[in-house]
Formats: C-alpha cells, sequence, structure tokens
C-alpha cells in the first residue's frame, strides 16, 4: 500500500524533517496521537460524553504517568460517505514513549472509567498517529475551549517527496501569517492500527478559532488560486472534512 510504503520512508527521512541541516533550521515538534472512533449507544448523546468525560476520565487522568491532552471531537461539514461517526475521541502525548506510557497505566487502572465510557459510545476503531507540527497555535488555548479542525487527506505531486516539505511549509506560514491565522497546522501519518486501506499519503490538520476564521482562510485560499499565489506546490489534498473540537485537558510539557 502507498500509505505503508510512505509511512516507511518517514522512518528513513526523519533526520530531515526533526532536525536542522547542520545550520539555523529548528527541529520539526513531533507528538503522538491516538483515535477512537465512535457512535452513541441508544439513547445517548454528545452531552452525556461530555459529562462523563469532564467528570470522571478528567479526574482519573491527573494520575497518568506522562502529559496527555484530550479532546471530544464531532462532526461539523461532512459527506455521507464519511463513514457516519458520531464522535471521535483524540488524545496526544509528547512521543510514542509517553503513549505507551499513558496505555499500560490506561489499561492497569481504567476498567470502571472506561465502562462508563463504553455505556454511552461503542467504538469501531482505536488508532495512533505520528504528528508533525507544521505551524504552532498562537491562540491562547485552555482547557474547555472549543475550537475546529479542517482535516485534509493529501498525496505527493509526482516527483515530490518528503525532502520538499520544509521549504513548502515555509512558504505556507508566510501566506498564513497575511492571513493572521492564529491555528496550528499539523501533518498526520499513520501509525498502529491505522486503515491499511487509505490510499492517500498523509493527512494535514489546520486549526481555527472559530468558523467566522475558518471562512477567512478559504476566502483568501481561493484569491489565490484565482491569482496564481497559491502556496501548495508539492501535494494534491482533498477537501476538507470540519469538525468540532472540546478541549478536556491541555497536554502539560
Amino acid at each position: 500500500m502507498k500509505l505503508k510504503i510512505i509511512y516507511i520512508a518517514i522512518i528513513v527521512a526523519i533526520s530531515n524533517l526533526s532536525f536542522a541541516d547542520g545550520h539555523d533550521e529548528e527541529a520539526y515538534k513531533t507528538y503522538t496521537g491516538e483515535v477512537l472512533q465512535c457512535n452513541f449507544n441508544e439513547g445517548k448523546d454528545l452531552d452525556d460524553a461530555l459529562n462523563m468525560v469532564r467528570k470522571d476520565w478528567y479526574k482519573m487522568a491527573q494520575s497518568y504517568p506522562a502529559p496527555y491532552e484530550g479532546n471530544i471531537v464531532t462532526p461539523q461539514l461532512y459527506a455521507s460517505t464519511d463513514g457516519g461517526y458520531d464522535l471521535f475521541w483524540v488524545g496526544f502525548t509528547p512521543d510514542n514513549n509517553a503513549m505507551g506510557e499513558v496505555t499500560d497505566w490506561f489499561s492497569a487502572n481504567a476498567s470502571k472509567v472506561f465502562t462508563k465510557w463504553q455505556n454511552i459510545v461503542n467504538c469501531a476503531s482505536w488508532s495512533q498517529w505520528d504528528i508533525f507540527e507544521v505551524r504552532e497555535s498562537k491562540a491562547d488555548f485552555e482547557e474547555g475551549d472549543d475550537n475546529y479542525w479542517a482535516f485534509h487527506s493529501c498525496s505527493f505531486k509526482s516527483g515530490k517527496s518528503l525532502s520538499d516539505i520544509r521549504e513548502n511549509d515555509e512558504t505556507w506560514n508566510e501566506f498564513l501569517d497575511g492571513l493572521g491565522h492564529t491555528g496550528g497546522v499539523w501533518r498526520w501519518w499513520g501509525a498502529g492500527g491505522s486503515s491499511l486501506e487509505e490510499t492517500n499519503d498523509f493527512y494535514v490538520n489546520m486549526g481555527f478559532n472559530s468558523m467566522t476564521e475558518y471562512g477567512n482562510y478559504r476566502d483568501a485560499r481561493l484569491q489565490s488560486l484565482v491569482d496564481g499565489s497559491y502556496p501548495e506546490t508539492i501535494a494534491d489534498c482533498q477537501p476538507p472534512r470540519v469538525y468540532s473540537v472540546n478541549n478536556i485537558k491541555a497536554i502539560i510539557n
């Protein structure tokens, strides 16, 4: 599968992405993510999930052995062919080792809390992701805040590869700076549990503090396509799926 080949390639090329070329370029900040795709059980809804997580999971998560950020994510703009999930649990740790520590701790200590979760939703998948931060969020992000993610499925253009990413990211950041964009941007690469049926190379997740900010970005993107200044030169990306994100617990570095 193309996705598997690219995932292997990222290991080979990780020094090009994560470290400077011996000069002044800063390293990419990386995270490990986990995603549960879920549907509500009969008679349950988003309020039930949020109340349970804010009360039971949040208290338990204070004892996690590593920093962890938890988010309840729901579809905002989507198609009928997207899988039809009601809710996603999306969690982040600083790296794969930390995610392993949290998972081990959860398996040993969280059976009662997880049972409450399963009484509200049933989850069809549980996957992990390697995430590179292209643009750091400039917003004052606090626990309980709502924001939006625009998730794009992307594949490299012919002749383009991982070695072209850094220059392209710099061009994109200049474009977004010009818009006053305050959200972050991250590239997601499939890891354990991710679908083997996907044919894209990676995902781009763009953060927005409001749907107004998202709309402003889309207007500027459209104008750049018209006048030939569109900054994307290395990948072809599908129209985004947009999600509403409720931050339950902010990561502690």
